[in-house]
């Protein structure tokens, strides 16, 4: 550290001659006087080489420790971020009656394009009452906060440190060693109480520049965390609630079959009674009876169930799911499918832009690490009072003025392989977070393909069930009118409406099957995610400090 140290006394200080000096010195306030010549010694010369040699000495030492530097060991093979693999094919193979492309991706509120405005309040509710999120978003504001105090680095410090100690006056406290002129060869104790230090960090290599980029990515891969929460809040809010309708009206249908299954069981029981017929279709409308039964049993559990549970999402109570208004969602037949998915993906998907961002935050800790084996430059600047009689300390008001100002330097010669295994750990840490990304680039990019499968699969599934209900309805519309013609009998219309109500069950849950699958693909698709700042990839200059 070069220091610059001056002292200013409120009443002279005396010093006692030294017969071999040639001057003394008597130190007043802000003045130095010369007084009188002494006879000079013989060992005067021999001490001015001496005084001389020393700062030699030391300057030497500072220069041979500026060239000795820990060693910064070579750049091992980084990990590479994957680019987006090509999905043409998988697009192409899906029907064209499925889906169509268009150039726009899904809204924020994309669950208002399932046209159900209870889903729109419930969701809204949601995003503004549940805890999880709102944890999630004092997250973010942490992380701001943290990348604001990464940015103090860029300014001094100052403040008021109160610092009682004692030093001797003498390099290195051995006496005779001062270079101070008029104290040479003598040594003594000060006492000192500094008030205020400042300090000012000078960022030769950008370390102070990547501490900032880093806090950023990791403030900005936190915005992109509550992105993925709204996300999945969103999709399992609707999730459930699509579930809550198809289980409300799959209810309704259980009924009604429990109901004609009773009025089988008593037709059958009539018929058996008077020997019309055997004794089986008894059993079997007993059987059809108690397996609808189970069947109200388990969706009035259903639906109580996904009613506390949307209730818990919307950071309600359960009093308030039981009131919860329902009613029914649709989607389109054909989704607008984007064009460019592979390539567009990253800044349509908050989980992988969260990887991106945690990438971009462990390179500049990489680089970091890498500053860690330079030299450390601050500024520091200090002042306060010293005197040699420490009952006078807080006595005296004319207390010495003691000050200081100039460079700290520090050099990391020899850390006995510290800096290198930090370094490793965190090269490793970044070849883990490229890594992370590649893995959540392919997840995002498999759940989409799954997406379009299990839509067209939905699709196709809604349309055939779609005519197996206009079937079933046409047999229903036979049957009454057979039995209204005398042409058949009551059981015959009663066997055809309750395969009616087994037929309407399966298009209840194919509906609930095609509206889910539409909003997983639209969450696939990101949902509507529109990040502020597209998160940029590491360059490779990442391999040099600059």
């Amino acid at each position: 550290m070069l220091l610059f140290r001056a002292c200013v006394s409120g009443r002279p200080i005396q010093c006692i001659p030294d017969p071999s000096a040639k001057t003394v010195y008597v130190f007043e306030k802000k003045r130095v006087s010369r007084r009188r010549s002494l006879p000079q010694s013989p060992n005067r010369n021999a001490r001015r080489r001496k005084e001389l040699l020393l700062p030699g000495i030391w300057i030497a030492a500072a220069s041979l420790s500026l060239t000795g530097c820990a060693y910064l060991p070579k750049d091992s093979k980084p990990a590479i971020p994957m680019a987006p693999p090509a999905m043409a094919a998988t697009v192409a193979s899906v029907a064209p009656e499925a889906v169509s492309i268009t150039a726009e991706w899904p809204q924020n509120f994309w669950w208002r394009g399932l046209k159900c405005p209870e889903l729109d309040q419930v969701l809204h509710l949601a995003l503004t009452s549940n805890p999880d999120l709102r944890a999630t978003l004092d997250r973010v504001h942490q992380a701001w906060a943290m990348a604001a105090g990464a940015r103090s680095r860029y300014l001094p410090s100052s403040g008021v440190r109160p610092w009682l100690a004692n030093s001797v006056f003498g390099v290195w406290g051995f006496p005779g060693s001062s270079f101070f002129g008029p104290f040479g060869g003598n040594s003594f104790l000060f006492w000192d109480i500094i008030p205020t230090f400042t300090n000012y960090h000078v960022d030769l290599w950008g370390e102070d520049r990547a501490r900032v980029r880093a806090a950023i990515g990791e403030a900005r891969a936190e915005e992109s965390e509550v992105a993925v929460a709204r996300l999945l809040l969103g999709a399992t809010v609707a999730r459930r609630y699509v579930r809550l309708v198809a289980a409300e009206e799959e209810l309704r249908l259980a009924r009604q079959r429990e109901s004609i299954a009773g009025e089988l069981l008593s037709l059958s029981q009539v018929r058996g009674s008077r020997g019309v017929d055997s004794l089986f279709p008894v059993h079997t409308a007993e059987e059809r009876l108690e397996t609808a039964r189970q069947d109200v049993a388990g969706l009035e559990r259903e639906c109580q169930t996904l009613r506390h549970e949307i209730a818990r999402l919307a950071g309600q109570g359960p009093d308030w799911g039981k009131a919860l208004v329902i009613s029914e969602a649709s989607f389109p037949r054909r989704f607008p499918l984007p064009e460019r998915i592979a390539f567009d993906l990253l800044g349509h998907r908050p989980d992988v832009a969260v990887a991106c961002w945690r990438a971009q935050a462990a390179a500049n800790q990489l680089k970091i690490a890498k500053t860690e084996f330079y030299p450390n430059l601050n500024l520091v600047a200090w002042f306060g009072f010293q005197t040699l009689n420490f009952s006078t300390l807080f006595l005296n008001p004319a207390l010495p003025l003691m000050y200081m100002i100039g460079p700290a330097i520090t050099l990391p010669i020899f850390q006995g392989g510290r800096l290198t295994a930090q370094l490793e750990t965190v090269a490793e840490e970044y070849h883990i977070a490229v890594e992370r990304y590649n893995s959540v680039l392919l997840s995002a990019l498999q759940q989409v393909a799954d997406s379009l499968a299990y839509w067209q699969e939905a699709a196709k599934d809604l349309e055939a069930q779609e005519r197996a209900v206009k079937a079933a309805q046409a047999n229903v519309d036979l049957s009454r009118r057979l039995f209204a013609s005398g042409l058949n009998v009551r059981q015959d219309l009663l066997e055809m409406q309750y395969r009616l109500a087994e037929a309407e069950t399966r298009l209840s849950v194919r509906h609930a099957q095609h509206v889910d699958s539409a909003v997983g693909l639209l969450v696939a698709l990101g949902g509507g995610f529109e990040p502020a700042t597209i998160p940029e990839w590491p360059r490779n200059e990442l391999s040099t400090v600059k």
